[in-house]
């Protein structure tokens, strides 16, 4: 399956409820993989995630220290390779080994590392659209993301109740 769905974004609080919905999914092991200029919503569709599995918790851009690791159960760990000068330099952060037990993995300019990542993924683009609001384009990648993509988790009408959680 080679499938590419699509949505807009009109607000912060819709990526704040695309992450949340797609944290809902999350199962150890899982890895999504995020692109998109500077400033397209990939830390603000981490948030989101974050706020599904660890309430309360904030968001640090791991930009500096290329990767940060929250809670347990899932552990989510949040790296951006934005800093990185050579996909050489990947190995060195050893995410395999913290994707080890109960993680999930969310990598942010996953574009400099792409043939060093699992093959079962789910790639979320984040773009600018003319005009306000941006476009996030998903890619599933293995069974478990086609399947889920498949049954609709990923229609707009799945994930837009995330903006109101607990209703």
């Amino acid at each position: 399956m080679n499938v590419e769905l699509r949505s807009m974004l009109r607000t912060e609080g819709e990526t704040l409820s695309l992450g949340r919905h797609v944290g809902s999914l999350l199962k150890p092991g899982d890895w999504i993989a995020l692109t998109g200029e500077l400033g397209s919503g990939k830390t603000t569709f981490v948030s989101g995630v974050l706020a599904s599995l660890h309430p309360g918790a904030r968001v640090r851009s791991p930009t500096y220290v290329l990767v940060e690791v929250y809670g347990a159960k899932p552990t989510v760990v949040h790296a951006d390779l934005f800093r990185l000068a050579s996909s050489r330099e990947f190995a060195g952060l050893g995410l395999e080994d913290l994707a080890l037990g109960d993680a999930v993995v969310l990598v942010e300019w996953a574009d400099r590392a792409a043939g060093d990542l699992p093959l079962d993924r789910l790639d979320l683009e984040l773009r600018y659209l003319d005009g306000d609001g941006r476009e996030i384009r998903i890619r599933p990648r293995g069974d478990r993301w086609e399947s889920l993509a498949r049954e609709g988790a990923f229609d707009r009408d799945r994930w837009h109740d995330a903006l109101y959680p607990g209703n």
